[in-house]
């Protein structure tokens, strides 16, 4: 069944909060990414059969190479969906006018309602394709219900610094990384207008206080009393607040953290930004990378996520002849370029520099041939 927008538009939610409320053993997602992003979207499925119990994932394909392998493959609890099923006259006329990442912030919305409309789920959690779990998120989803509210979101978690003001500004409060809504009136509600924000304007820039799709969700707190922040520090932490955080150590394999101290385990990391670069390094992205302990951190999470990478990526090669070189960084992106020890000490001084530069170069580049000793 494929929904036209003036279908959907008049289909109405099948379940209250009551009935979610009696009915949410199972957890249900969806994610979206093309074949440029199958290792990283195969990855995000690893790491939820390895930790979560009862699951089901619904990935859109974007383009038909994507949609081939991943049905070719009949991964346990993945339905994949063809971009297709939600394409209307007026998204193929964006697709042809905005870049392939505008293009996907486009679709978020659209995504997450086929789910709920098409296949009758009682909510759904949209997932970005680059993050990674540690942990069974079933703690942070259940807030939703225990605080009878119908959209969960999660802050991005920047430093309390003079600058947090300025991140805020430019882009949002909100990181569209892991989003719940429910299939009731109030969820479908705030989801279509997200959704008719989305395709009036979404691009990668800032303007008219608008970012992407993630400066929409700052006003529905304002206007809505059924939007709630997940308060789980185990979710969102992420290149850009990776400092504030401190390793506490393993309880029964899952990873525990700190936060002005208050403990909690780690439920999924967002490795945004981390790009290929020549010569097997890795870019992390890292905001701050001096902090003592970053090293360690490091280890931990980069190491398992770029292992599993690796691995994904020779069965890619192997099975289905797909390869990542032309994701590599083009020389004037090439951060190791753009962070030079002569732009730190310009910036910092000499000493300042030289040792901002090293803790560049031990914490925010990772050799791909390390990883195993890691």
């Amino acid at each position: 069944m494929i929904l036209t927008e003036q279908a959907a538009a008049l289909v109405k939610p099948d379940f209250n909060i009551r009935e979610i409320k009696n009915a949410c053993d199972k957890l249900v997602f969806c994610t979206l990414f093309d074949s440029n992003y199958l290792d990283k979207g195969i990855v995000l499925y690893k790491s939820m059969n390895k930790r979560m119990k009862n699951f089901k994932l619904y990935i859109f394909a974007l383009d038909n190479k994507c949609f081939e392998i991943l049905y070719a493959m009949n991964l346990d609890n993945v339905v994949v969906v063809s971009v297709e099923c939600i394409m209307t006259n007026r998204l193929r006329q964006i697709k042809g006018e905005r870049t392939r990442a505008e293009f996907c912030w486009t679709c978020t919305a659209a995504t997450i309602e086929y789910v709920l409309l098409t296949y009758k789920e009682k909510m759904c959690t949209y997932l970005d394709a680059d993050i990674y779990f540690f942990a069974d998120p079933s703690a942070v989803i259940d807030e939703i219900i225990e605080k009878n509210c119908s959209v969960g979101l999660v802050q991005h978690g920047f430093e309390r610094d003079y600058e947090y003001a300025r991140h805020i500004l430019h882009v949002g409060k909100y990181c569209i990384q892991f989003n719940t809504f429910l299939n009731n009136e109030e969820g479908l509600y705030i989801l279509r207008e997200w959704k008719k924000n989305c395709l009036d304007w979404c691009y990668h820039r800032f303007e008219d206080d608008k970012f992407g799709d993630q400066k929409y969700p700052d006003k529905w707190k304002y206007k809505y009393n059924c939007v709630h922040d997940y308060q789980n520090l185990g979710a969102g932490v992420a290149p850009w607040n990776l400092h504030l955080y401190s390793y506490k150590g393993k309880k029964n394999g899952t990873i525990w953290m700190e936060y002005r101290h208050n403990q909690f385990p780690l439920i999924f990391y967002h490795f945004e930004g981390m790009k290929y670069l020549a010569n097997h390094n890795i870019f992390l992205n890292l905001w701050k990378w001096t902090k003592l302990g970053t090293g360690k951190k490091v280890k931990l999470f980069y190491g398992e996520y770029v292992r599993e990478l690796e691995r994904t990526r020779k069965y890619l090669k192997k099975y289905h002849n797909i390869e990542f070189k032309h994701m590599i960084a083009d020389e004037h992106v090439n951060p190791i370029k753009r962070y030079s020890c002569k732009s730190f000490c310009v910036e910092n001084g000499v000493i300042g520099g030289i040792c901002l530069w090293i803790g560049f170069k031990k914490n925010n580049i990772l050799n791909v041939k390390n990883i195993q000793d890691m």
